[in-house]
C-alpha cells in the first residue's frame, strides 16, 4: 500500500497496486487541520488503511506545527487508540 499526500486537494489517498482504495480529506488553515472524512473500500476495512491513513495526517500536523480536530468520528477514534499522538489535539 501506497500513501499519497495530494495537498492542492486537501486530501491523502491509499493506493494499491496504484487503484485508490482509501482517501481521508481534510481542511487546514494557519493552525489547524481538520480531518472531515475517512473512507476505504469495503474489501479493504479492517487492514488498518484509515489508520494509516489518519497517522499520515497527525504526522503532516505534527511536521508543520499544526493541531488536528477529528471532525471524522474514525479519526477521533485513532486519537483514542495512540494517546501518544494527542500532543496534536487541537
Amino acid at each position: 500500500m501506497e500513501l499519497i499526500h495530494m495537498e492542492d486537494q486537501s486530501k491523502w489517498l491509499a493506493l494499491n497496486d496504484e487503484v485508490q482504495i482509501g482517501e481521508l480529506q481534510y481542511e487546514r488553515d494557519e493552525k489547524t487541520i481538520t480531518i472531515v472524512h475517512t473512507e476505504v473500500e469495503p474489501f479493504y476495512r479492517g487492514n488498518k488503511v484509515a489508520e494509516d491513513l489518519v497517522l499520515a495526517a497527525i504526522k503532516l500536523a505534527r511536521d508543520n506545527q499544526l493541531k488536528v480536530v477529528p471532525a471524522c468520528s474514525f479519526a477521533a477514534t485513532v486519537f483514542e487508540r495512540y494517546p501518544d499522538e494527542q500532543d496534536v489535539l487541537a
